[in-house]
């Protein structure tokens, strides 16, 4: 039913990116490569995925499909793969197979997991954001930011003014404020301000290798857009709401 082939390391970068937010997925299957859109449980983020057929060394099917797989059970068996493995994968109806062999070598390895039905795997949709604020940071920018709020709060405040990007994180401990001018694209229509809960966000910022576009407004959905090897990322995550 359907058999691609592919540098394992690029998977398991994919599946442990996508083990930090969501449980379980259904990957639709068609001919112009994989796509997906998932949210994770608490219903707070949401990942939207793509990657087409043609960054595959194989990729063959008999009619569209959908691959219901469990996320975790995925990353426990990827995280076997050796940096040269290249992994082929096998689907029919009710099972998937993870064939792992180095290029060079003889060892071929063969773990079969079943396919599991994901309840509304196929329903959701993204959302259309009219944000007020677009920049586009170097990963380490982002990465470094975030790792600076992580260690003073559980939330993160992100602003856009006219000519700086601010990231600020208060907590019992202390405060932290980042100005951010290095940036490869900004543009911005208002001054927009979002509050986020940080625990969402540390993993993500883990998995942008280059860059990433942050698309923001007031008290907004905040919308990250970047590439992992060839697939497509869509991150979107709920504005932290404040309890009086």
């Amino acid at each position: 039913m359907f058999h691609a082939k592919l540098e394992a390391k690029t998977w398991k970068k994919i599946i442990n990116a996508l083990a930090s937010i969501i449980e379980e997925v259904s990957i639709e299957v068609t001919p112009e490569g994989i796509q997906f859109t998932a949210m994770d449980p608490s219903h707070i983020s949401m990942v939207d995925f793509r990657m087409g057929k043609e960054h595959f060394e194989e990729y063959e099917l008999t009619e569209e499909t959908s691959l219901g797989l469990d996320v975790d059970e995925n990353r426990k068996i990827v995280n076997r793969s050796k940096p040269d493995d290249i992994l082929t994968m096998d689907a029919d109806e009710n099972r998937i197979t993870l064939t792992f062999q180095q290029r060079d070598g003889e060892t071929v390895r063969k773990f079969g997991l079943p396919l599991i039905d994901v309840i509304g795997g196929e329903k959701y949709k993204v959302p259309h954001l009219d944000t007020t604020a677009k920049i586009r940071l170097p990963s380490h920018v982002f990465d470094d930011a975030i790792k600076d709020a992580y260690i003073i709060s559980d939330s993160i405040m992100f602003r856009a003014e006219s000519d700086v990007f601010l990231v600020k994180a208060e907590g019992d401990s202390g405060s932290i404020e980042t100005e951010i001018k290095e940036w490869l694209e900004y543009e911005v229509t208002e001054q927009s301000q979002s509050t986020y809960n940080l625990s969402y966000l540390t993993d993500v910022a883990k998995s942008v290798e280059d860059e990433v576009t942050i698309d923001l407004g007031n008290d907004m959905p905040l919308k990250l857009t970047f590439t992992l090897d060839h697939a497509e990322i869509l991150f979107i995550l709920a504005p932290r709401v404040e309890r009086e």
